[in-house]
């Protein structure tokens, strides 16, 4: 295994505990608001493109889905973006097998077949979400 490999490997498994973390860390707060909480802070909607277009983009509620849906509540979060928990299961499934690979040594000649599931489940990931935009820009248009 080449450093660069397993640095690559690092990598993402910062940032699926990082994303894991901080969804644990944040609140969520009832429908209808659209801001997440930070103890007693209420975090502001950055959404940049909403902002310019006033239309959602196809992340919009993402933020708000993960947080909602790793503190067990799971109908919030699919109110937020209807991806929302398929996304937390990619980003747990992408940080176990990060984990595996980088943590047992001996056992990832075992494991690197997963990776193309992995690979392939992020392409089907991103077509998931063209269409749910689509659908949801097409109920806002025709609405």
């Amino acid at each position: 295994m080449k450093s660069s490999e397993l640095s690559s490997h690092f990598v993402v498994l910062i940032i699926c505990f990082c994303i894991l973390v901080g969804a644990l860390i944040l609140r969520p707060t009832e429908l209808g608001n659209s801001h997440i909480r930070l103890g007693r802070f209420a975090l502001p909607d950055v959404c940049i493109f909403r902002g310019v277009t006033g239309l959602p983009c196809p992340g919009c509620g993402l933020v708000r889905s993960l947080v909602a849906a790793t503190h067990g509540d799971v109908n919030l979060s699919l109110s937020y973006h209807r991806l929302g928990l398929l996304t937390l299961i990619y980003i747990f499934l992408q940080f176990v097998y990060r984990l595996g690979f980088i943590m047992i040594p001996n056992w990832w000649t075992r494991i690197v077949r997963y990776e193309k599931f992995l690979n392939l489940g992020i392409i089907v990931l991103a077509i998931l979400f063209m269409l749910n935009w689509i659908l949801t820009l097409s109920l806002i248009i025709f609405s």
